[in-house]
């Protein structure tokens, strides 16, 4: 994950170990998986290579605590995530007098407990249609950025001696 984050980026061992303020061979050592990233590497990893994903990666892959409380966001277009995010956003609507009910007593029966984690799945997968809608506009935002815009092609008339001459700047 993080030798093809690096190699997406363009950059040699040398020259990432370099801007990451890390030697060669510990970053050698955290591509091949040898020694565990520390967290801030990883973010820095994220930002030098202009991959904001590969922090969320890294959490739900790599983290133990991501792992067990992270999404594994999934790569989507934007208009395939904002469907899923609406179909997702739809569902919850469908269950929320459920979960009022549920919650109004502040006790969880044991025949409410089922209904009550097919709504907690339900909100799982908003909160993870979300998250895909934001990992997605943090990369388009930052690869945007990266842009530069061609020079300004302009046309001006100029009068030079009489005659009108067009000169492209």
């Amino acid at each position: 994950m993080f030798k093809s984050a690096r190699k997406l980026a363009g950059l040699s061992i040398e020259g990432a170990a370099f801007q990451l303020n890390i030697g060669s061979r510990t970053l050698v050592n955290y591509e091949n998986g040898h020694t565990l990233t520390p967290p801030d590497v990883v973010l820095n990893m994220s930002e030098t290579y202009q991959q904001p994903r590969l922090a969320a990666k890294y959490c739900a892959e790599q983290c133990p605590i991501g792992q067990k409380y992270a999404h594994s966001v999934p790569e989507k277009d934007l208009a395939t995530a904002v469907l899923g995010l609406i179909k997702e956003y739809n569902d919850v609507k469908k269950i929320r007098d459920r979960l009022i009910e549920i919650s109004a007593d502040g006790v969880i029966d044991e025949d409410e407990r089922p209904d009550l984690e097919v709504i907690l799945q339900e909100l799982g997968e908003l909160e993870l249609a979300i998250e895909t809608l934001k990992w997605w506009a943090m990369s388009e935002l930052k690869t945007q950025r990266n842009r530069k815009p061609a020079p300004a092609m302009v046309a001006e008339e100029r009068v030079v001696y009489g005659q009108k001459n067009r000169a492209v700047l």
